[in-house]
């Protein structure tokens, strides 16, 4: 993890005036990789301002030339993690315009367990905080949902005829519910039951493969 030298005005809690360009991109980025990581520790209510900038090395009144607020660096990090699944999945696809379900379900699996699911180890609580919190619903809109989950389904070449995309939504959503909920489930057996799903994901797209 990137971390800061912080300078003698920010030991003594001041605000510096200004970073040079190179300085706040890498500040910039380095909020980011920190956000991502906490997220994942804390959880998004714990993940103050203060313990980001602490993680960075910089005063806390310095996160506010980078961003407006938490709500603006969240929304910043899922840009960031949006961006990054993209190359993952332009490098699944390797120059070609589609792949197969199964070669599709690799990539999905890999993402879940990517730094880039930010979905993974929210709680309940966490997706509340969300909901209120976050100005830009669309996060959370079903259609927009469905307008990606339609893009995912062009992107696969033996997507069998009859495929509901809502259904594909909500067997993916099935994934994240299990796992907000995971204080209630049998933890040994959270991944194979993911696992299970996933292949049950692809069963249903092009009628191949094995459940279980």
């Amino acid at each position: 993890m990137t971390k800061i030298k912080k300078t003698v005005t920010e030991e003594a809690g001041f605000v510096p005036n200004a970073f040079t360009e190179a300085e706040m991109t890498r500040i910039r980025s380095a909020l980011i990789e920190a956000g991502i990581r906490l997220s994942k520790e804390l959880g998004l209510q714990k993940m103050s301002v203060e313990k980001l900038t602490e993680a960075v090395g910089i005063a806390k009144g310095s996160f506010y030339l980078f961003f407006g607020s938490k709500e603006d660096f969240i929304l910043a990090i899922a840009e960031y993690a949006g961006n990054e699944t993209q190359k993952m999945l332009l490098a699944r696809l390797d120059g070609r315009s589609q792949m197969s379900a199964h070669e599709f379900m690799e990539f999905f699996n890999e993402y879940l367990h990517s730094d880039f699911d930010l979905m993974n180890g929210l709680t309940v609580d966490d997706f509340f905080w969300l909901k209120k919190h976050i100005r830009k619903q669309v996060l959370f809109d079903p259609g927009t949902q469905i307008k990606t989950a339609e893009l995912w389904l062009s992107l696969i070449d033996d997507v069998r005829p009859g495929v509901d995309t809502g259904t594909f939504v909500n067997l993916i959503k099935s994934i994240y519910a299990i796992r907000e909920h995971s204080a209630t489930m049998v933890k040994g057996s959270l991944e194979n039951s993911v696992q299970i799903i996933l292949r049950t994901i692809e069963f249903y797209i092009s009628g191949k493969g094995n459940i279980v």
